[in-house]
């Protein structure tokens, strides 16, 4: 990607092994709705050019002889933070903000390519998970964005007997599902606009899917909910303007997840502080995933806890990429992944 809709299918030339890093050979990596806004409008982390893919699951083929916990031939999982493991938040736990944060696919070369180069960063900070090699690389590639719902789902304090709804019922919409499931939720409810997308939900994803073109969601949790209404609400969707209007879905205590990232136009809104005030509402802010929630994601994803593989509607080669950037535009599915390099 050279420029905002200029991506093209180039040789380039086979990245150097780093000092104290690795090379690795890419198996498979699915397409993010984040690139996919890339490609169109930008991103405040990326830097041109760039390789995208940040959704990764590869082979080490070279690696520096004094990396110890790793070796030729071993099948990983990225995590696509590259952290400086001294930073204030690094060493608090949360190196999702590093001071000084570097990004696979962003600012640093991602897995859109054969090959792909692993900094030493990624080995000291744990950005590496060894994954069997039976197992369904296409499947593990929804660790990074499950890993970003889990860190959403902890800062909003999902918990057992929650009621939880769930804006948008795409990938991370249905991620967020399956997560607040594996966390105790009591009951899930979930908004979709879009026929298509609600015709691929499993039965048991949510207790109900709003169609919020033919149903008031206020109606709906209100009658879900008996009056009481519900306790974490989860942004998964730009699409739904996070103000006032919220606040009336929630029950006392409630938590807001402003995950998705607002689009333009909606970064500053009002708000009634005054209702906050009295029901303890409490708003959150959540943004990617550390390098602990990536390692458990993986985890849950080979668990066999949580059934995610129906989420991968499109493999293909990276020769298709621009027809599977259409399939993600379009919405006709859910995960595209490239499989073949």
């Amino acid at each position: 990607m050279t420029g905002p809709g200029n991506l093209s299918l180039e040789q380039v030339t086979d990245p150097e092994l780093p000092q104290d890093g690795a090379v690795l050979e890419l198996v498979a990596c699915a397409i993010c709705g984040t690139d996919a806004k890339m490609l169109e409008n930008g991103h405040r982390d990326l830097v041109y050019p760039r390789i995208l893919g940040h959704e990764m699951v590869g082979r080490i083929i070279a690696i520096d002889r004094k990396v110890r916990s790793f070796r030729e031939g071993d099948l990983v999982q990225v995590w696509p933070g590259i952290a400086c493991g001294e930073c204030r938040p690094c060493q608090r736990g949360y190196d999702n903000q590093c001071q000084r944060m570097g990004i696979l696919g962003f600012n640093r070369d991602g897995g859109f390519a054969q090959r792909m180069a692993l900094p030493a960063e990624s080995f000291r900070t744990g950005g590496l998970v060894m994954l069997p090699e039976d197992v369904d690389a296409s499947l593990v590639t929804l660790t990074e964005p499950l890993a970003c719902c889990l860190n959403g789902q902890e800062l909003a304090s999902v918990g057992a007997g929650d009621t939880v709804l769930i804006f948008g019922a795409g990938p991370i919409g249905c991620l967020h599902a399956m997560a607040a499931r594996a966390r105790g939720a009591g009951s899930i409810l979930m908004t979709e606009h879009l026929e298509s997308r609600r015709r691929l939900l499993p039965s048991d994803l949510a207790d109900r899917v709003v169609d919020p073109a033919t149903e008031d969601i206020a109606e709906v949790v209100a009658k879900e909910t008996a009056g009481e209404g519900v306790d974490v609400v989860l942004m998964s969707t730009p699409e739904v303007r996070v103000d006032s209007w919220i606040l009336k879905l929630m029950a006392p205590h409630g938590r807001i997840s402003v995950f998705s990232g607002p689009k333009k136009g909606s970064y500053e809104v009002p708000f009634d502080v005054r209702t906050l005030h009295y029901k303890e509402i409490s708003l959150l802010g959540a943004y990617g995933c550390s390098s602990r929630h990536n390692r458990d994601a993986v985890k849950l994803l080979l668990s066999g806890d949580l059934r995610a593989n129906w989420l991968v509607t499109e493999r293909a080669t990276l020769d298709d990429i621009e027809s599977m950037f259409k399939h993600v535009n379009e919405r006709v599915g859910m995960k595209s992944v490239i499989t073949k390099f």
